[in-house]
């Protein structure tokens, strides 16, 4: 899809149409660089890299999480926790970096509470780490990311799904005794233990789902996150989070995947169990 073109969203069974110039991007692409140069130029800019992962178990494509005390900052306000993180992926078959872009994931994550500059501080350390930064061409309009779900019926980013309940010491005992092989990084996002996000990457094969929706270039929503806060274990519903990090998918294309979202929910609870 080109950037100048027309888009045409099916919601709600209408069909609308938005111009090109209000989409904001998910993703920019940036100049590819060593891995471990990767890090450092994060670090250096002032964002601190929490943990890696290797999608669906190959290390030619990893991704880089990393959060910052602005991103912690916009974490720590009730259930907005999953934007105490964002990824940047390596990918050293294609040689690309492909980095969540801040602004997106912020407005889809605080909706219609989200203000004007929110973004910013991020954005600007991750220009100061990657260097010129390259808009992707798939995204969604501010308003359509203020109140997003892929159609009626479907979860929005508030429709958490609860996979365990427990006090944060409980909850977060159990998750690293299930999955201590699986967490790929652990953020104590108020510093005092009350707001615990996690980073697991999935098991059993599931996260082969992106070589099906032939996306594995752009897997920003893995490793997958639980928030551990107010005596739950939640995580963003799959069919919310799945539509949002990849919203040039078709209806058909996801259907190819639909048993996805029940299986990430039942590990999660399984690793709570």
């Amino acid at each position: 899809m080109k950037r100048w073109v027309w888009m045409v969203v099916a919601v709600c069974g209408v069909c609308r149409i938005s111009s090109a110039a209000d989409l904001v991007s998910t993703d920019f692409k940036a100049a590819y660089m060593p891995l471990e140069e990767l890090e450092q130029k994060l670090t250096k800019s002032g964002l601190t890299v929490v943990g890696k992962h290797a999608v669906a178990g190959n290390e030619k494509y990893t991704a880089v999480i990393y959060s910052s005390a602005d991103l912690k900052k916009l974490g720590s306000q009730p259930e907005r926790g999953f934007i105490s993180v964002l990824r940047i992926l390596h990918n050293a078959e294609k040689k690309e970096l492909v980095a969540s872009n801040p602004e997106y994931y912020v407005r889809a994550f605080y909706q219609k509470k989200y203000k004007d500059g929110m973004a910013d501080p991020v954005m600007k350390s991750l220009k100061a780490a990657l260097g010129a930064l390259t808009p992707t061409d798939d995204g969604l309009s501010a308003k359509d990311l203020s109140k997003y779900n892929f159609m009626m019926s479907m979860p929005k980013y508030d429709d958490f799904a609860r996979v365990a309940k427990g006090t944060p010491e409980e909850l977060s005992s159990k998750l690293e005794s299930k999955a201590k092989d699986r967490i790929a990084f652990k953020l104590d996002i108020r510093g005092d233990g009350s707001s615990m996000l996690y980073g697991v990457g999935l098991p059993d094969g599931i996260e082969s789902f992106n070589e099906k929706l032939k996306t594995m270039d752009q897997s920003h929503l893995l490793p997958y996150m639980v928030l551990i806060e107010g005596g739950e274990a939640n995580i963003l519903h799959a069919k919310f989070y799945l539509a949002l990090s990849f919203p040039q998918l078709t209806m058909t294309e996801f259907m190819k995947i639909m048993t996805v979202p029940g299986k990430i929910e039942d590990a999660f609870k399984a690793d709570f169990k």
